[in-house]
């Protein structure tokens, strides 16, 4: 695995080291709230996503692209397999306030067990085009079925 080199200079190696969690790099807290920086650098796309509770998001591999995802509310299972070696996969529950990263050729599905909503952070930009000619959709029973 491999840390997206278009991310500032705020993200080190080390942030990544309980992947594909990822430790927020940087934070301010006081009486008014948090600020939590999730993403720095030359980024493609911010996008703001809901789901409801079974929703099934992603099940496809990006061929180049990457993305930071930040749950801000809900629960889902996060799974993943590095189809350049079939070495690296999981499955992980991931909760509100965790930001995880999927790199570039790595198989992935996101199934919500609650109302969610997250913020998916992408390397390239996301319009119709680049986003379909990037993409490969993985068949239905690639990854177990968590709702089961």
């Amino acid at each position: 695995m491999e840390m997206p080199k278009n991310l500032s200079s705020l993200f080190k190696d080390s942030h990544f080291n309980k992947y594909p969690i990822v430790e927020i790099p940087q934070s301010f807290t006081d009486e008014r709230g948090v600020i939590s920086n999730i993403a720095d650098g030359d980024l493609g796309d911010v996008a703001f996503i809901t789901c409801t509770p079974g929703a099934v998001r992603a099940n496809h591999i990006h061929k180049n692209d990457w993305h930071l995802t930040y749950l801000i509310n809900g629960r889902m299972i996060y799974q993943w397999e590095d189809t350049s070696s079939g070495v690296k996969k999981g499955k992980i529950e991931v909760v509100e306030g965790q930001l995880f990263y999927t790199p570039s050729n790595t198989a992935h599905k996101m199934t919500f067990l609650t109302e969610s909503s997250f913020i998916a952070v992408s390397g390239l930009h996301r319009d119709q085009a680049s986003y379909e000619s990037d993409t490969v959709r993985l068949d239905i029973d690639f990854f177990d079925d968590v709702r089961s």
